[in-house]
């Protein structure tokens, strides 16, 4: 099989509800972009992740948005059906006649098509508006001007929707809503909103507390018991868990050590942690299953012994790796307020460490950096079996706990 590496980025709405995802992907072999390796990454990405896995299960059912190099379009080899994807022309295709004309069959048969890194003025792509359904911008090193001048420049009625990419924070992502923007990609969810240093509040320590104990070897059920019992909120929250569909345990859980004792430390853990995640006041979903999916990368990679020893570990420096944005704080405020081992810190907040490690795999695989992850040297086949693997995962656990605990 080709050394090709494999992620998915979501795309949002003007809602912030995930509406698609971008596959990435990219032969392993350095950064080499010529015409047979990108027929042969795109062949192989099709041939062994997405025939295999299912398309469906990749992106949740949502639409694909995927790069296809020039001989996809002109030699009609799209193995995909109309509704499950938008292909996207990328920028260094010529549009020629050769390549209008496939594109004006593909939009006759109801295929829809968007135009990848779009620029004004430089862009020999204007050609193809009249079988475009969406440009893509790249906002990153734009100013807010620049931004304005894009779309007052490209949107017009029932022309092409914009979206921007490489939102990397609030300010952007509401900038590019004001200039008229219908779609949105980047980073923009995965950070902090104030980058603010003021501390956790005292509703959110005790289950953090709680999580970080049941990572703690020495812990005893007593103690699990005594964290539980000091948050009201918390023990009505696991006995209803407990005693929800999803368990089918006659006449219910009516005590906190008997909860503990069913479910035991593990599942215990899982269910702490997701719940610090959705009980916070609007938390897009999506920031939510990519949390899960890190840490289930994180907890897969150190299960095969890419680094760090214990999975539980993994899992939680994975997931505890987004808390500064779902709390709107820094790494090192909620580090300090929690019991947490040196190795776990220092992942966390430098990554770090046999856990910094796992984690900076799962944070490249998910960014699309791949060079950084050649650096660590994880064969991509393997990484991205973890990560495919972690999607489906991560979509069931959300729809199964988070109904339980809301």
């Amino acid at each position: 099989m080709e050394e090709v590496y494999l992620a998915r980025q979501p795309i949002y709405n003007r809602d912030l509800d995930v509406c698609g995802y971008e596959l990435l992907y990219r032969h392993g072999q350095s950064g080499t972009s010529n015409v047979a390796n990108g027929d042969s990454a795109t062949a192989s990405v099709i041939e062994n992740y997405i025939m295999s896995f299912g398309l469906e299960s990749i992106t949740g059912g949502k639409t694909a948005y995927i790069n296809l190099t020039r001989n996809f379009f002109v030699q009609d080899f799209i193995p995909f059906q109309k509704h499950q994807v938008v292909l996207e022309l990328l920028e260094d295709i010529e549009p020629d006649e050769e390549l209008i004309t496939s594109l004006q069959y593909l939009c006759e048969r109801g295929y829809s098509i968007a135009l990848d890194d779009y620029i004004l003025d430089t862009d020999e792509r204007h050609r193809l508006y009249p079988y475009v359904n969406i440009i893509k911008v790249d906002v990153l090193n734009m100013s807010y001007q620049e931004v304005a001048r894009h779309a007052r420049k490209l949107i017009r009625p029932d022309g092409p929707k914009l979206l921007a990419e490489k939102v990397e924070n609030k300010q952007m992502m509401d900038l590019c809503r004001k200039a008229g923007f219908s779609y949105f990609q980047g980073f923009f969810l995965s950070r902090p909103s104030t980058f603010s240093t003021q501390s956790m509040t005292t509703q959110r320590v005790p289950l953090l507390r709680l999580i970080a104990a049941l990572h703690d070897p020495e812990i005893d059920l007593r103690k699990l018991e005594s964290i539980i019992s000091q948050d009201l909120s918390l023990t009505y929250k696991l006995l209803r868990y407990i005693s929800s569909p999803l368990f089918g345990i006659r006449g219910g859980v009516e005590s906190i050590r008997s909860a503990i004792l069913y479910l035991g430390r593990q599942e215990l853990a899982r269910w702490a942690m997701i719940l610090a995640l959705v009980s916070e006041d609007n938390q897009p979903a999506e920031r939510v299953r990519s949390l899960l999916i890190r840490a289930r990368v994180c907890e897969q990679l150190t299960k095969h012994r890419y680094g760090g020893s214990d999975r539980g570990t993994a899992f939680t420096v994975g997931l505890f790796s987004g808390l500064d944005a779902v709390f709107d704080c820094t790494m090192e405020s909620i580090c300090e307020q929690l019991p947490l081992s040196d190795e776990t810190r220092q992942a966390l907040i430098n990554h770090s460490g046999p856990y910094g490690r796992v984690l900076e795999a799962a944070l490249a695989q998910e960014q699309g950096n791949w060079d950084r992850l050649q650096q660590l040297d994880i064969p991509a086949e393997q990484l991205n079996g973890f990560y495919l693997d972690a999607v489906q995962w991560a979509d069931v656990q959300y729809q199964q706990l988070a109904s339980s605990i809301k």
